[in-house]
């Protein structure tokens, strides 16, 4: 046999960069495994295809495809989206990068026959070659600063440059604590980003009933006027509650003119808003409607909102996209249905609805591991996502790209959508 070797390019990228998987000097249309492994602090993520070498003995993934593995087909980054939980690892986990001023390392083994998933671990076949792969969320000219000012607390991304940069602020959901990926990601692309943390984060409220919108729009006017950031308007992007925060803070800040929901909530939910000019009132969950399943909590019939505890958005400026998944097993997508009913005919115009079939909650930026289910630090018990792997990798990479050229859109080419949409992605 040849000396076997694997080549990857780009062997060090952005996370939303696809790679080219090459291996060279194979046994003769022979079967081959190519097992793709992290690990990020004690937990340990892995991936594997089944493929045949070709009667050159040579293997390229994005051109032949896997008959069996934790992805099947023509998948050139099947390796990195369908990562799962190794055997010994905890299997109620979410992949996520707390430091983003380090890579993900992704180590690719090429491995003699077809495996399945519990031969490829303890001990794990010996490799017939293997290659470190090197994947950033943030890139190495972006400036990251931790922000603690005043009351404001967060992380300052800052692209390379003079600037000024247009600016976008990031926000999550209820588990609370600041996230940084996403932030990185998008400074990467050209963006000022700010995350902004709103609880369970240094001296910010321990608990999200506590939370206060008179402190998350001092966040914003303070991040709007600062000399890194354009001044004719910012974006605003949140996930989950991040999406109701964002929905709500636009109607008291001007300067925000693009806004991005990733499954969010567009109405008041989970607690009574804190406010100083009166505290806004909130749905109550209907808990006798949660789904108790193997996989954890389904609350997604939990919301049946009336229409006075939907948020008025279209009292803004701003211009939104709604991206959902339809499988999202924390919020049913009707919800997302109803408002788009409420919004006034004058204004639908500035909102367009993206929805991806067989898609959970978890919408991450591109071939980031799908996470179905996981352990909710604020629930304290397991919570079901929903979502089918290859769709909704399929909507991370599709919704990402679409998120992109919203923000370059709205903020860098001030232009308007020609108007309403309520679309559905065909699926694969």
């Amino acid at each position: 046999m040849n000396d076997v070797k694997i080549s990857v390019t780009p062997c060090e990228a952005l996370v939303d960069e696809r790679v080219h998987i090459k291996v060279d000097g194979l046994p003769k249309n022979g079967p081959i495994t190519i097992k793709a492994s992290l690990q990020e602090g004690n937990n340990r993520f892995a991936s594997y295809g089944c493929y045949t070498a070709t009667e050159q003995g040579h293997l390229t993934v994005e051109d032949q495809a896997s008959v069996q593995g934790t992805y099947t087909g023509l998948e050139p980054m099947g390796l990195f989206w369908s990562m799962k939980p190794e055997p010994s690892s905890r299997q109620n986990i979410r992949f996520l990068k707390k430091d983003v001023t380090s890579p993900i390392i992704v180590t690719l083994s090429v491995i003699e026959g077809h495996h399945s998933w519990e031969s490829l671990f303890d001990p794990p076949p010996k490799p017939l070659a293997t290659l470190d792969v090197y994947r950033w969320y943030k890139d190495r000219n972006v400036r990251r600063e931790r922000v603690s000012k005043g009351n404001i607390r967060g992380v300052l991304f800052i692209p390379p440059g003079p600037g000024p940069f247009w600016g976008v602020i990031d926000m999550f959901g209820t588990e609370g604590g600041l996230f940084e990926h996403r932030a990185a990601l998008l400074a990467s692309h050209g963006y000022c980003v700010f995350a902004l943390p709103f609880f369970a984060y240094e001296d910010l409220p321990k608990f999200l009933p506590d939370v206060s919108l008179d402190y998350l729009i001092e966040c914003v006017e303070w991040f709007a006027g600062i000399p890194g950031v354009r001044h004719d308007g910012i974006g605003i992007i949140g996930i989950s509650k991040g999406g109701m925060y964002a929905m709500e803070l636009c109607r008291h800040v001007p300067q925000i003119k693009a806004v991005v929901l990733v499954n969010g909530v567009t109405f008041y939910s989970d607690a009574p808003l804190k406010f100083s000019k009166g505290d806004i009132k909130n749905y109550r969950s209907r808990l006798d409607q949660v789904r108790v399943t193997p996989e954890g909590a389904d609350v997604a019939n939990c919301y049946q909102p009336t229409d006075e505890f939907f948020i008025k958005g279209w009292e803004s400026e701003a211009t939104f996209l709604i991206i959902s998944g339809k499988d999202d097993r924390c919020l049913n997508y009707s919800v997302v249905e109803h408002f788009m009913k409420l919004v006034p005919t004058e204004h639908k115009h500035r909102f367009q609805v993206i929805a991806y079939p067989n898609t959970g909650h978890l919408l991450e930026p591109p071939y980031s591991p799908h996470c179905r289910h996981s352990y909710h630090k604020v629930l304290q018990s397991d919570a079901l996502w929903g979502g089918e792997t290859k769709a909704h990798s399929y909507a991370q990479e599709d919704s990402w790209r679409r998120i992109l050229e919203f923000f370059s859109n709205q903020l860098q080419s001030n232009k308007q959508m020609s108007g309403s949409h309520l679309n559905t992605t065909s699926k694969l």
